[in-house]
């Protein structure tokens, strides 16, 4: 049985217009809903490689990936003085996955997404919300912020750690909510002068690590990974909590942040994961960050999230719009890759920044062995240089 009628996707980011783009190329008819004014024009640093790579070429898109230029030529790890003690060329990271790899901002795949999808005439509307949503066994009776409403076949919610959807499909966010004992901060500087050059830095102390990407000679852009007890940090003091916890930081990480002339970072939460006993429930599903968070620690929330969007189409299709057995077959294919991969986050968090009991010697030497040729591709394998969709069609 066809799908019959529009499918409402709540979420304009990487999972959401994912989906978008290939339920309209496979005949169906989604409308998108972001509650943000427009998309994010700014956004933190990641590797783009493995399952995202994988959906991206199956889609098309690594023309317009591999197009995108920042000059970051080298991972550098730094001392509190800024001495270089081991630098990683970024070739040396491309050759050990197969040239299928780049760098980006997480925002340069949402565009690129975007404008997919409004070639192919997805609607989108912004600064929308989903207030309620009743299931009714036939239809899914959507009421939005703005006070009207409408009936949807379907609905997935590609909303985020903190997704509305599924707070008022399944419940608070408390019950599937684990805090990993850290926040992340995100900041960008329109014009500086730090000594980072054609590399990514990174400095790390106890209980924080900075890192600094060059966007081109001028701009910079920065991520604050920091222990802290988890809090209700309101937006408007959430500059200070950062600006605590990296006082008298070592290197440019205090420096930088008094050239930050922004009232708030432009990325701020904790590094939480998001486990659910199930995705889905009735016409409802969840997908992405909403579903299986791995958090920005795992390096695979973008490409899961595209896998998801890829394989919920696929089911759909497989299954002629037979919603329930395409959303069983979904879970049934991601959701043991998503659980190992949260379990490496997690494992992950608890040495990624050093504690008071860690031994700097210890660590630089680990750092270079990771990095070295011979190392380095048995290391991206554990981190999912192998794509979750390999033999899957």
């Amino acid at each position: 049985m066809a799908i019959d009628g529009k499918i409402l996707i709540s979420g304009a980011g990487i999972a959401g217009l994912t989906l978008a783009v290939l339920l309209k190329e496979h005949g169906h008819d989604p409308l998108v809903v972001e509650q943000d004014a427009a998309l994010p024009s700014e956004g933190y640093m990641m590797d783009f490689f493995g399952s995202g790579w994988d959906v991206a070429q199956r889609m098309g898109l690594t023309g317009a990936l591999r197009s995108l230029r920042y000059p970051i030529d080298a991972l550098q790890f730094v001392d509190d003085s800024g001495v270089i003690y081991a630098s990683v060329p970024i070739a040396r990271v491309a050759r050990a996955l197969g040239e299928n790899y780049v760098y980006l901002r997480r925002s340069d795949l949402v565009r690129i997404l975007h404008e997919r999808a409004q070639s192919l005439g997805v609607e989108i509307r912004f600064g929308t919300e989903i207030a309620e949503l009743d299931d009714t066994g036939e239809r899914v009776h959507v009421t939005f912020d703005d006070g009207s409403a409408r009936d949807f076949a379907l609905v997935f919610g590609a909303d985020g750690v903190h997704s509305g959807v599924r707070h008022l499909v399944f419940g608070d966010e408390s019950q599937f909510a684990r805090y990993l004992g850290a926040y992340v901060a995100a900041f960008h500087l329109a014009e500086h002068d730090f000594p980072v050059g054609r590399a990514m830095k990174l400095h790390e102390e106890t209980d924080r690590v900075a890192a600094y990407y060059p966007l081109d000679d001028k701009r910079l852009d920065a991520t604050y990974v920091f222990r802290h007890d988890e809090v209700d940090v309101p937006r408007g003091e959430r500059l200070a909590v950062v600006q605590e916890a990296y006082a008298g930081a070592g290197w440019i990480g205090e420096k930088m942040l008094d050239a930050y002339h922004g009232s708030e970072p432009i990325f701020f939460d904790t590094l939480t994961q998001i486990a659910m006993p199930r995705w889905s429930r009735g016409r409802v599903a969840l997908l992405g960050d909403a579903c299986g968070c791995l958090t920005l620690l795992a390096g695979q929330g973008s490409h899961m999230a595209m896998a998801g969007a890829y394989v919920i189409a696929r089911e759909l299709e497989r299954y002629n719009g037979n919603y329930a057995a395409a959303f069983t077959a979904y879970e049934a294919k991601l959701r043991p890759a998503v659980a190992k991969r949260q379990e490496d986050a997690a494992t992950f968090a608890k040495v990624f920044i050093p504690s008071a009991h860690s031994r700097p010697w210890l660590r630089r030497l680990v750092i270079k062995v990771i990095f070295s040729p011979l190392v380095m591709p048995f290391v991206f394998k554990a981190f999912g240089a192998k794509s979750v969709l390999e033999g899957y069609s």
